[in-house]
């Protein structure tokens, strides 16, 4: 959906018209669903519960003034909530503690680690894996990327450390890049080197 159409339905979503709030929630509920169930492995009713929460709190954003604009579309920013709200949820599961009284012997403490310990390592292989992708990709694409989201730069900076002509050359080179990532790591997947 475009972003100007996008405007429109944040007009429809302010006036309360329920045709439009429910096409949006109907249009983005498979979608969300799948994308949840694949990036974050979980079951099909924890990604509609988080789905509904996401959508609720677009919803509230929208009647109570806090999004008038967009930047993006309403399902990127419907996505990023989900993206927070199972953030939250992951976090909230890793930092619960185990009490030493309840436990009558040391499994819970040994999963703990265990997962603990599986953690440390799928970090560190996406670590790994990212920088192969970094060196396959080659130059100019491994700098951009690495001064854009491992350096933090910001598109401005960019452009005097690389020597583009403006920060809409930089916004263009790093979306190819990060196209050609993709399909790398596409085709990693299908050869199951990932």
């Amino acid at each position: 959906m475009p972003v100007n159409k996008d405007s429109s339905t944040l007009d429809a979503i302010r006036s309360g018209n329920p045709k439009i709030l429910e096409k949006l929630y109907d249009d983005n509920r498979k979608p969300f669903i799948i994308w949840a169930i694949q990036l974050y492995s979980c079951d099909e009713e924890d990604a509609i519960e988080v789905y509904q929460k996401a959508y609720t709190i677009l919803y509230m954003n929208v009647r109570n003034g806090k999004l008038t604009q967009l930047t993006s579309t309403i399902k990127t920013y419907l996505f990023s909530i989900g993206k927070n709200l199972f953030r939250e949820k992951f976090r909230d599961k890793h930092n619960k503690t185990v009490n030493l009284d309840d436990v009558s012997n040391t499994s819970a403490i040994n999963n703990q680690v265990d997962n603990d310990i599986l953690d440390d390592y799928q970090k560190n292989h996406q670590k790994e894996l990212v920088r192969h992708l970094l060196d396959e990709v080659g130059d100019p694409c491994r700098k951009l990327l690495q001064l854009m989201f491992i350096q933090g730069f910001s598109a401005d900076a960019v452009v005097s450390e690389m020597g583009y002509s403006d920060e809409r050359v930089v916004r263009k080179r790093k979306s190819l890049c990060l196209k050609k990532l993709r399909e790398m790591v596409a085709s990693n997947k299908k050869s199951n080197l990932l």
